[in-house]
């Protein structure tokens, strides 16, 4: 079975569908034989919105399961049996069952959060119910700071403060606040197949060094 990847949060505007957007695009450019998958498990069903955008189709597959209810945990493992990765795009609520049903099918949780007080206090609800449903285990959740300036006081403070109490990782690689990752997904395409954007390189080179940063948390690659 492929490695399933939850992207929650429960603040709308976190950039959850964003970020699960790229992260396929960065796996599937990193090696294209690997079969990916994104499913789409908000009733808002962005992710699946944004594959109609563009005239090239994503080098991945999305489909929607906002609607599998207390089945979407048996959906989840059922179709990543044909498929390497699989990335979950959450529903901005802790209190949708399909957020923490996602989070118990998964074999890691990805939290992406800015760097502000209102996205930390969402973030502690968010790694409650990480805590709750799959344990404390380092390897099962981090935290990335997406949409962020990593050289203002705040985001210092910011990350200072989710640092203390908190038994997952908070990831080395940032996201930073780029109009390209707007651009790209109102296109139909990712970071990794836009084109004529001039700051794609330095998108396509933070959300690569985001999504191996992931494995090797999770152990299967090498620091």
């Amino acid at each position: 079975m492929g490695i399933v990847i939850a992207v929650a949060n429960q603040k709308g505007g976190s950039g959850k569908t964003t970020l699960s957007l790229n992260l396929a695009g960065a796996y599937c450019d990193d090696d294209p034989e690997l079969r990916v998958l994104v499913v789409d498990a908000d009733s808002q069903s962005s992710s699946v919105r944004a594959t109609g955008a563009g005239e090239a189709p994503y080098p991945f597959t999305v489909v929607n399961l906002a609607a599998a209810g207390k089945n979407l945990d048996r959906e989840i493992k059922r179709i990543a049996n044909d498929y390497d990765l699989v990335i979950v795009d959450c529903p901005p609520s802790v209190h949708d069952k399909n957020t923490e049903v996602a989070v118990g099918a998964s074999n890691f949780v990805l939290v992406p959060m800015d760097a502000s007080a209102l996205d930390a206090w969402s973030t502690v609800g968010m790694l409650q119910l990480v805590r709750r449903t799959i344990g404390s285990n380092p390897k099962g959740c981090g935290i990335v700071f997406n949409r962020v300036n990593t050289k203002t006081t705040g985001y210092a403070e910011v990350r200072a403060a989710m640092a203390e109490d908190n038994p997952y990782p908070i990831l080395k690689n940032t996201i930073a606040l780029r109009e390209i990752y707007k651009t790209s997904i109102g296109m139909g395409a990712t970071v990794f197949s836009v084109r004529g954007q001039r700051t794609a390189k330095q998108a396509k080179d933070e959300i690569t060094a985001v999504a191996k940063e992931i494995l090797t948390i999770v152990g299967l690659i090498e620091d």
